[in-house]
C-alpha cells in the first residue's frame, strides 16, 4: 500500500522547502498543505506536535521537526551518506550549521521581517558579516574536500538539499553574498542544475519569506 505523504508548512520556502525538494527529487507524490500566517496563529499551531511546522503526515502518522523528516526521507531514498561514517559526518555538518543559524542568520532575518525589534544594519556589519566569514569558509572546505560539487565525497546527500537551498535564499537577499563566497555559488548552481530540481522549479516559483 502507497504512503500517502501530507507536509505541513506555511506559504513560502523557509524550512519546507528542502524537504519538498526531497519528496520530489525521489518521485514521491504528496500534498503540500501551506498555511497562512493568521491560520496558523489561529487554527494551526495548537493542532500541531509541538506547536511548530514543518510536520510530515503519513498515512495519520505526524512527524514533526525539520532535520527528523529530511533524516528520516534520506534513509528512504538513498541519500543519507554512502557508509555509517559520512552518514555521521553529516549530522556532524549540519548539526554545526543549525548553531551557526541560530545565533547568526535567524537574528538578522528576524530583524528584517519585522519579528525582533533592532538595528538591521548594525547587525548585518557587527554580527552578520563577520560571523558568515569566520564560519562558512569551515563548510566550503567541504566542498573542496569532496571534489565533486557537493558537500560530500559520494556525492549528493540530503545535506544538499538543506545547504544548497539556504545559499540560494542568502544568495538571493543579501547582495554580494555570492561575490564573497563563490565556492558556495558553483554548489547552489549545481545543485538547483540537477533535472529534477530544475522541473520542481519551472512549476513553483521561488517564494522567499523576504523576497
Amino acid at each position: 500500500m502507497t504512503t500517502k505523504y501530507k507536509l505541513y508548512y506555511l506559504d513560502f520556502e523557509g524550512r519546507g522547502e528542502p524537504i519538498r525538494l526531497l519528496l520530489h527529487y525521489a518521485g514521491v507524490p504528496f500534498e503540500d498543505f501551506r498555511i497562512g500566517f493568521q491560520d496558523w496563529k489561529d487554527t494551526w499551531k495548537a493542532k500541531m506536535p509541538f506547536g511548530s511546522v514543518p510536520v510530515l503526515e503519513m498515512d495519520g502518522i505526524m512527524l514533526p521537526e525539520g532535520h527528523a523528516i529530511e533524516r528520516y526521507l534520506a534513509k528512504k531514498f538513498g541519500l543519507v551518506g554512502a557508509d555509517d561514517l559520512e552518514a555521521a559526518q553529516i549530522d556532524a555538518l549540519l548539526t554545526h550549521f543549525e548553531e551557526f543559524f541560530t545565533e547568526s542568520i535567524l537574528p538578522m532575518v528576524s530583524i528584517m521581517t519585522g519579528f525582533k525589534e533592532g538595528d538591521k544594519d548594525k547587525f548585518y556589519n557587527e554580527k552578520f558579516l563577520p560571523d558568515t566569514a569566520r564560519e562558512l569558509p569551515k563548510i566550503e572546505k567541504y566542498i573542496q574536500d569532496a571534489g565533486n560539487g557537493f558537500h560530500f565525497k559520494s556525492g549528493l546527500t540530503w545535506a544538499d538539499f538543506i545547504l544548497c537551498h539556504f545559499w540560494g535564499f542568502l544568495g538571493n537577499v543579501f547582495p554580494g553574498f555570492f561575490e564573497r563566497h563563490p565556492i558556495l555559488k558553483q554548489a547552489a548552481d549545481k545543485f538547483y542544475g540537477l533535472p529534477k530540481i530544475k522541473e520542481y522549479y519551472e512549476k513553483h516559483a521561488h517564494k522567499y519569506l523576504l523576497s
